[in-house]
């Protein structure tokens, strides 16, 4: 009997390696993870890495282009749903603070990844400016400006500062969550206990507001 010829799938094998780059980048970031070990977590040839993404840097910049499309499509999804129920600016802007909480708690790894590129340099997070992260801060910026515009949110604020400042609570959190036990004298990363902290975030946001 003849033996079927199998079928080359592209998507598929393309992401299989992106899945297992996206495993394996977090956990000792861009230089302590080689080819090899993803090739050997899924079973292609180095080949196939070269021929989808040119070189280990492409293959790097690709997990964090799919991880923060991701993130910006939760965001939009989120915003268009609000602007059809309310359109309010406050509420918008608390609403992406809740969504790119849910988005860590649920992608835990991306926390490690931007940790990891900040130890390197960051050169990969800023090829991603223009693309992806660029667009992300500009709609952010302009929920602030036009808190400012309407006098619910003081024009001492610099919106950029005040993003990193937003970032800044809800990444650290998920970066050092395994050293906060004794703080929280409770698991940090239960499901109770980050519904108290999404809502501490959230309360914290929310007392910038002027009215």
């Amino acid at each position: 009997m003849k033996k079927k010829k199998q079928v080359r799938n592209p998507e598929k094998t393309r992401e299989r390696i992106l899945k297992a780059a996206t495993k394996l980048f977090p956990q000792s970031g861009y230089e302590g993870t080689s080819l090899s070990e993803i090739v050997a977590a899924t079973g292609i040839n180095k080949r196939m890495i070269y021929h989808y993404f040119g070189d280990k840097r492409g293959l790097y910049q690709a997990v964090f282009i799919r991880e923060w499309s991701e993130l910006k499509n939760w965001l939009d999804k989120a915003m268009t749903s609000n602007l059809e129920s309310t359109g309010n600016i406050r509420d918008l802007l608390v609403k992406f603070v809740d969504v790119f909480f849910d988005f860590l708690a649920e992608h835990q790894y991306f926390t490690r990844l931007m940790m990891w590129d900040g130890l390197e340099g960051g050169e990969i997070s800023r090829s991603t400016w223009k693309e992806i992260r660029g667009p992300l801060f500009i709609q952010t910026e302009f929920l602030i400006q036009e808190a400012q515009k309407e006098g619910i949110l003081s024009k001492k604020f610099h919106p950029g500062h005040l993003i990193i400042s937003l970032l800044a609570t809800t990444t650290y959190y998920f970066a050092y969550a395994s050293s906060l036990g004794d703080m929280l004298r409770t698991d940090p990363l239960s499901p109770a206990t980050l519904r108290e902290r999404k809502k501490q975030t959230k309360l914290l946001l929310e007392s910038v507001f002027e009215n």
